[in-house]
């Protein structure tokens, strides 16, 4: 039991010495890019959306402060993307566009692990599987990092989930 609890306890003080390092708005920019790519527009409209839902959902403050624009500014918003680009948090697409990296996806995860409940029914079946190969991905970077003499042991498991993968791999291409 303390076992867990001591897990439970690392893992929270992780997040929040992730959350320090990654400070307000840049935070936000996370959560609200795991629902896909989105150019600045689209994310400072968004997280303007994510306000506004916070505050009815906890009916924060009186009425007179409820038209209030919680939208950040450009001034505020562009210079932020660019610092996450050159930290591998974000990238800038072709279509000018900005999506999570795999270091980003792995800190949304480990931030925010499975809060993601208001997400519709019909995009359920897309953020379980997106969900799924983020742990995977995060489990790999575990395994990565293990001494070869330690994985050698389980070579038969490796090779059999690597095959599986080629197969779900291969059966994307076939449809």
């Amino acid at each position: 039991m303390w076992d867990t609890f001591k897990n439970l306890h690392d893992k929270f003080h992780e997040s929040i010495e992730e959350m320090q390092k990654l400070r307000g708005l840049r935070i936000i920019i996370i959560h609200v890019l795991e629902d896909g790519p989105m150019n600045g527009v689209e994310i400072m409209d968004s997280i303007q959306e994510h306000h506004e839902k916070f505050h009815q959902m906890h009916h924060i403050g009186n009425n007179k402060h409820t038209n209030q624009s919680h939208r950040p500014s450009p001034g505020s918003i562009y210079p932020i993307l660019k610092k996450m680009v050159d930290e591998d948090l974000i990238i800038k697409l072709d279509d000018g566009s900005y999506e999570l990296t795999n270091k980003g996806r792995n800190i949304t995860s480990k931030l925010f692990g499975n809060l993601r409940q208001n997400v519709k029914p019909k995009e359920q079946g897309a953020f379980a599987v997106k969900n799924a190969l983020i742990e995977i991905d995060g489990y790999v970077s575990y395994l990565e990092d293990i001494k070869n003499e330690k994985l050698i042991l389980h070579e038969e498991l490796i090779d059999d989930i690597c095959s599986r993968m080629n197969t779900i791999r291969d059966s994307i291409h076939e449809a």
